[in-house]
This record gives C-alpha cells, sequence and structure tokens, in this order.
C-alpha cells in the first residue's frame, strides 16, 4: 500500500480530505484524544464518506490515520496474481476490505482479505474479523513501518488466524501465524520466485513467478 500516515496531534487532515473537517475542528479542541470515544463512531462515519465520495482508501488504527489515493500498476498486478490462485468455490478473496465490525470502518483494510466462501451473512462492510482467515499486505515505501510495525500487533490482537507481508523490494514473503493475544508466534519467509504456503486454516500454495520485482 502506499499510504500517507495522517497525525491528528500534528497534520491538518483538511489536505487529505474534505469530510475530514468537522473532525479536525472537534479533535482539535478535545485536546489529547481521551474523549474520542464518546463520537468515534461519528468519525468512523466519516472515514466512509471520505472513501467512498472522495476515492480515498482511508485505514485508521494504533491511534492513526492513514489515506491512499490509488496503488501502483505493480502493486496491483501482485494482488491480482495472488487473488487468481485462490480458489473461489473454497475461499474468496476480497481486494482492499476492511476488517472488524460491519457499520464500524475504524480499522485496517488489508490489500486482500480471505475469508470462507459463502461465510458472509450480508454485505458487510467491513467484514467481521471471526470469518477471516488471513489478510495480505503488499509493502509499498510509504507503508513499510505499518506493514511491518503495527499491522502484525493489530492483526494478531483481533484473532486473525495468518497474515502475510509480500515486499516487493526485499523481494521476500514473510508469513505470519498461530496469533497469541497480540502477537504472532510462528514465522516463515520465503524469495520472489518460489511458492509460499498459507497455514492453517487456508492451507494454500501460491506460486510468485509472476510477481513484478522492485526496480
Amino acid at each position: 500500500m502506499s499510504f500517507a500516515p495522517v497525525s491528528p496531534a500534528e497534520d491538518d487532515p483538511r489536505d487529505a480530505a474534505p469530510h475530514l473537517v468537522r473532525w479536525h475542528h472537534w479533535m482539535r479542541a478535545k485536546r489529547g484524544g481521551a474523549e474520542m470515544s464518546d463520537d468515534s463512531r461519528t468519525f468512523s462515519e466519516l472515514l466512509a464518506l471520505a472513501a467512498e465520495r472522495d476515492g480515498y482508501k482511508v485505514e485508521w488504527y494504533a491511534g492513526k490515520i492513514v489515506m491512499q489515493a490509488s496503488a501502483s500498476a505493480f502493486h496491483n498486478l501482485i494482488v491480482s496474481e495472488t487473488i487468481r490462485q485462490i480458489p473461489s468455490d473454497a475461499w474468496w478473496a476480497l481486494p482492499d476490505m476492511g476488517v472488524g465490525t460491519p457499520g464500524d470502518h475504524r480499522g485496517p483494510q488489508p490489500d486482500i482479505v480471505i475469508i470462507p466462501a459463502g461465510s458472509l451473512s450480508d454485505d458487510e462492510n467491513p467484514v467481521r474479523k471471526e470469518i477471516v482467515a488471513a489478510v495480505i499486505e503488499v509493502v509499498s515505501k510509504n507503508t513499510r513501518s505499518e506493514d511491518y510495525g503495527d499491522k502484525p500487533e493489530a492483526y494478531a490482537s483481533m484473532g486473525i488466524p495468518v497474515y502475510v507481508i509480500i515486499d516487493r523490494k526485499c523481494e521476500t514473503i514473510r508469513v505470519f501465524s498461530e496469533p497469541d493475544v497480540n502477537r504472532y508466534t510462528r514465522e516463515n519467509v520465503s524469495s520472489f520466485g518460489k511458492p509460499f504456503t498459507l497455514p492453517e486454516p487456508v492451507l494454500l500454495t501460491i506460486g510468485t513467478e509472476g510477481y513484478p520485482a522492485a526496480l
């Protein structure tokens, strides 16, 4: 992903999306965020508006906001190549899908979310974290610290069984599994050009020959 972090305490979100103006003034008045939970659902709705009306991909987790206008062609090619290999009769692979509690737009929005086929009870947004089998993030230069830093803890805390980082710069795939509280206890690393395996509950091997390397 290619996100620009927005810190409510330092940067002006009005430069990122007009729908955040209301939140900007409210947050400045609160000075600190302790009271944020009282009106956080309203802010969640503002994030959804920014995404749906202005075309931004917006994530809010670990006390910060990250936003993206659009991903690069090679980024999208990796996402496409990965989804193409996931059998839809067993698993549904959803691109740019939020994970958390339906109707509450706080939380990360992975490049790929894998859920059991037929497991959606409604047109969920985001999808319920309880049904997510795996999430996949494709690293970009602006999100390296997020994908390697805050997101493993965020996904492990949700109980997501498998978290995958596809890193085009390093030409590596890191597969994290067996979450325990707020961390993953197992990690497997492989290189571009070699297949990697999504462990239980997915149990699926993905080829990487079609992944473009860093230029």
